[in-house]
């Protein structure tokens, strides 16, 4: 297996400063079969939530639409170039507020309507400033979105202020490019699967609500980006995206080929998979921030710094890979994972020290009381965790970490898994704890910063100031150490507890060969089945 290091888009000094240097963990394309392609077949993948809304935030609306959508630019995960997409050229000016796009010519949307710069433009128009009569909102990594201007194939981006970030932004899922026809329709209908026509490897072909969606070939496909092992259309001729909720049967519908793929695997399911001589491929997300839990630190319960503080320092990383994890996941030392070239070590200030996490907690006025919780005027150290389904192995990590807060006198009422409560939370800053890993190609100074931030709901005005370095920096030297500071500062302010790096960990048949995109998506355009 290929160990892949991936992070700074466009900055390809930096990407070779440090590739042999990063740790390169445990990025994964197939173990499979090789050597020619085999044409045909279906291959069926299995994936953890049926998607209800094609523009929503997670793994599993992102693998979908990834198949059907193309985008302007795409990042390579082996070396980090930015690749034309549907456009062949591509350029930005030095200070990054003006980017331009030579669209491809011969391309074409599935309902046979050519992928134009016009065409281009009213998607990032929408993207960029939404649109309220279609109850569209905003994209909001299009930071700095001013307009849009075409001239003959070329479409020009202007933004009112720096955004280096904006290629990483265009290779996101959510910036896969829609028909006019798919365009023209509010919010709610065009987060139907169902209604998205795009230009993409796949079309849509038919759903059964709740359990599937099946995607068909498209023949004329002829340009992916020159990094895919593919050129043309897809070797397969049909996929199925299978829905099984419960991650102990994806992993058995693997091992009675009633699936050829399924994400979101259990670290106890992997030895048995192993044993049975099928893959299991871990895919690393250099793009997304290390597993964290976000604190709401204007929540009375994770106010005082000290207490935040304990948290950290009451958790034992290492333990919870060794005891609840598996060797597919690395303990986190910052903010971002190990893969990433911007990381920073900050392992000194989060490692595990329950002692001092105790004092921390006495030096706040959380005493302990007689059931062995500490309390305070009244009040109860009883937090309340949020995370999303996405990620099977949040719930049992952090029945492994409740029992080491336990010992410190903290209480956690873990709803990790709970859809309603994650979905509640997510706007809602009364539940104290929020779990996630989240793509930071807004900048990781404005995801932790800005007053919006549902990691923190609070303005954090010397992050504020960082972004703005941040999104204007060209020179890869300062980037590294205006991110290094944020890293940081986040963990001085203690604005996140930091867990493990983010993989995706996936189980396959033998005679399935798959890559992978640096946001974990799969490359079904280049997949086979031998």
């Amino acid at each position: 297996m290929v160990r892949l290091c991936t992070r700074a888009v466009a900055l390809s000094a930096l990407v070779f400063a440090l590739l042999t240097g990063c740790a390169g963990h445990r990025h994964a394309p197939s173990g499979g079969p090789t050597g020619a392609p085999v044409r045909g077949g279906t291959l069926t993948y299995s994936d953890v939530s049926f998607v209800t809304d094609t523009m929503a935030a997670n793994y599993s609306a992102n693998n979908l639409m990834f198949q059907l959508l193309d985008r302007v630019v795409y990042v390579d995960p082996k070396t980090d170039a930015v690749h034309g997409w549907l456009a062949r050229q591509f350029t930005r000016n030095p200070d990054a507020t003006r980017y331009t796009f030579t669209i491809r010519d011969g391309v074409s949307f599935s309902d046979h309507t050519p992928v134009t710069a016009e065409v281009i433009k009213a998607n990032f128009d929408q993207l960029g400033k939404g649109d309220p009569a279609k109850k569209m909102p905003a994209f909001a990594d299009f930071v700095g979105y001013d307009r849009s201007e075409v001239t003959g194939n070329v479409v020009t981006v202007f933004l009112n202020r720096p955004n280096t970030n904006f290629y990483k932004v265009l290779s996101y899922s959510r910036s896969g490019i829609r028909s006019p026809a798919t365009l023209a329709l509010d919010y709610a209908h065009q987060s139907k699967v169902e209604n998205v026509v795009g230009s993409g490897p796949f079309v849509y072909q038919s759903q059964v609500p709740d359990q599937q969606v099946v995607l068909k070939k498209r023949p004329d496909y002829a340009w992916p980006p020159e990094s895919w092992p593919n050129h043309g259309a897809a070797y397969l001729d049909t996929v199925v995206f299978r829905v099984i909720t419960e991650p102990g049967l994806r992993a058995g519908a693997v091992q009675s080929h009633q699936v050829d793929v399924a994400r979101g695997i259990q670290p106890t399911d992997e030895p048995a998979l192993k044993e049975g001589g099928l893959q299991v491929i871990s895919v690393a997300a250099p793009a997304e921030t290390a597993n964290l839990v976000g604190m709401r630190i204007n929540n009375q319960v994770v106010t005082d710094v000290r207490v935040r503080r304990a948290l950290q320092l009451g958790i034992d990383r290492q333990a919870v890979v060794d005891t609840v994890l598996s060797d597919s996941y690395r303990a986190s030392d910052s903010v971002l994972g190990h893969d990433d070239p911007l990381f920073t070590d900050v392992s000194a200030d989060i490692g595990y020290q329950p002692q001092k996490a105790a004092r921390l907690l006495d030096e706040a006025g959380w005493k302990l009381g007689g059931d062995g919780i500490r309390e305070k005027d009244g009040h109860k150290l009883n937090l309340t965790l949020a995370a999303s389904n996405q990620s099977v192995v949040f719930r049992p990590a952090f029945e492994f970490i409740e029992s080491e807060w336990r010992e410190l006198g903290v209480a956690l009422q873990n709803r990790a898994g709970d859809m309603t409560f994650f979905n509640a939370s997510a706007t809602g800053p009364s539940t104290p704890l929020f779990g996630t890993r989240i793509q930071y190609n807004v900048g990781l100074g404005l995801l932790f910063g800005r007053p919006k931030s549902n990691l923190t709901f609070a303005k954090n005005d010397h992050l504020m100031a960082l972004a703005d370095e941040e999104l204007k920096e060209t020179d890869p030297a300062r980037l590294k150490d205006v991110v290094a500071r944020e890293q940081r500062t986040i963990i001085d302010e203690q604005l996140a507890l930091v867990l493990w790096d983010e993989v995706q960990v996936h189980a396959a048949a033998p005679n399935v060969h798959l890559d992978f995109t640096r946001y974990t998506e799969p490359l079904l355009q280049s997949a086979w089945k031998a």
